[in-house]
Order: structure tokens, then C-alpha cells, then sequence
């Protein structure tokens, strides 16, 4: 009886280690370690992809086009006060940082001659915001898109802030990509953090985080009285 008791809490002592062992090598992968150089990372493998598939206008599925912050002066646009395209012509010019533009891959081109945004303009869009590591944190529909089914949601370009003087009303990266897009154009919108929400981060997004959206415009709403001022990015 002794003998049979002995080995039935050798048995219970081994079993209970084995399982103290499994506990501690059984460790939650933190979903944010290292954020700040991931992201690093991350956008340079995006741009250097974005400028190998790069074409000037969103006219081709698959491809890739990159625009400038479109509050950086950009002398050799064809479009002036916009932030133009990311390669510059001259050669004695410092060519841009890769956090100083919006990458977009087109999964849509709209049909016929679609309306662009003017910074005056309100947006009628569907969007999926990610982080890097695939987390959801804002969309304003839930599986694949469907504009059956789905409403989208309207958004100034520009707002009237606290002081009364009117400033963005979206994030730069936001009205940088959108001022390039025409109705029903959808694309795969990456955001360097400095276009987004920068070093402060906002609500469920950490600092310095690289912003992945699903973007497709759907119309363009012209203030009342701007109706002929539809700009047409060429």
C-alpha cells in the first residue's frame, strides 16, 4: 500500500512539473513588439515594390502609383498645387523621403471621366483601415465590400477648425491619395505614419504606425456653387 502510495505522488509531482514547464514556455507573442522598426521595414519593402510596378495615372489594375504630400511644393508637376508625382526630373534635386509619400495599388479603375476632389470638395467613399499586423481599426463596412448593400460615408477635405480658420479635415495621407483618384476608382492605400497620424498615434492606432486602407471613392459632392469646379487629374 505504501509502495503503490510512493509511486502515485512521484507520478503527480512529475505530471504537475511537466505542466509548470509547458506554462512557462507557453508565451502571447506581443502584436506590437518592436513597432517602430517594423514599420520601418515595412514601408520600404511597400515602396520598393510601389517603384518597381510605378505607373503615372491609376489606369491599370495591379499597378502601382506614388504621389508626394500634397503640401510639398513640387515644381515639376503637371499639376500645380498638387503634390505631384514622386519622381522628380532634375537631377540635382534631392529626391524625396520615402515617408514623404502616399503608395496606392490600383484594385479598381473607375469608368468613363470620373470627377477628382478639390480641396473644397467632400468625399463619398468605402474604406478598410489595417495596421501592419493585420488589426482592424476603423471600416465602414465588414466582409467584402458590397455597395449594394453597404452605405459609404461622407467626408469633408477640408474642416473648420476651433479658431474658425477652415484646415484639413482628413488626414494628409488621406487627401493626398484622394485628390489623385476619380469616382469609382478603388485602390490599396499605404500611409507612412508621418501623413497619418505621426508620433502621437490616435485611439486604438500606436505611434509611428504605417496605415494599410482599402479605399474605393464613390462620388464627389462639390460645395453649392463649385459645380464647375471639377478637377480632372491628367
Amino acid at each position: 500500500m505504501n509502495k503503490n502510495l510512493f509511486w502515485l505522488i512521484a507520478l503527480l509531482f512529475t505530471l504537475s512539473f511537466g505542466f509548470m514547464s509547458c506554462a512557462e514556455d507557453t508565451t502571447v507573442e506581443d502584436p506590437y513588439a518592436n513597432w517602430d522598426d517594423r514599420n520601418v521595414r515595412y514601408l520600404d519593402s511597400i515602396a520598393d515594390v510601389a517603384r518597381a510596378n510605378e505607373i503615372p495615372e491609376l489606369n491599370e489594375v495591379e499597378k502601382w502609383v506614388i504621389k508626394c504630400n500634397y503640401k510639398i511644393s513640387n515644381k515639376s508637376s503637371l499639376n500645380p498645387g498638387l503634390g505631384g508625382s514622386s519622381v522628380s526630373s532634375n537631377p540635382f534635386e534631392t529626391p524625396p523621403s520615402v515617408n514623404d509619400s502616399v503608395y496606392m495599388k490600383v484594385l479598381e479603375v473607375g469608368e468613363g471621366d470620373g470627377n477628382s476632389p478639390l480641396f473644397t470638395d467632400t468625399v463619398s467613399v468605402y474604406y478598410r483601415g489595417k495596421l501592419i499586423n493585420g488589426t482592424v481599426f476603423d471600416q465602414n463596412y465588414s466582409g467584402d465590400l458590397n455597395t449594394e448593400v453597404h452605405v459609404p460615408t461622407h467626408f469633408a477635405l477640408q474642416a473648420k477648425q476651433s479658431d474658425g480658420v477652415f484646415g484639413d479635415g482628413l488626414i494628409v495621407g488621406w487627401i493626398t491619395a484622394l485628390q489623385y483618384m476619380k469616382e469609382g476608382d478603388r485602390v490599396e492605400l499605404y500611409i507612412p505614419s508621418a501623413l497619418g497620424y505621426g508620433t502621437q498615434g490616435q485611439s486604438s492606432i500606436p505611434a509611428n504606425s504605417v496605415l494599410k486602407f482599402d479605399l474605393k471613392l464613390e462620388k464627389v459632392i462639390h460645395p453649392d456653387g463649385l459645380e464647375s469646379y471639377s478637377l480632372k487629374v491628367d
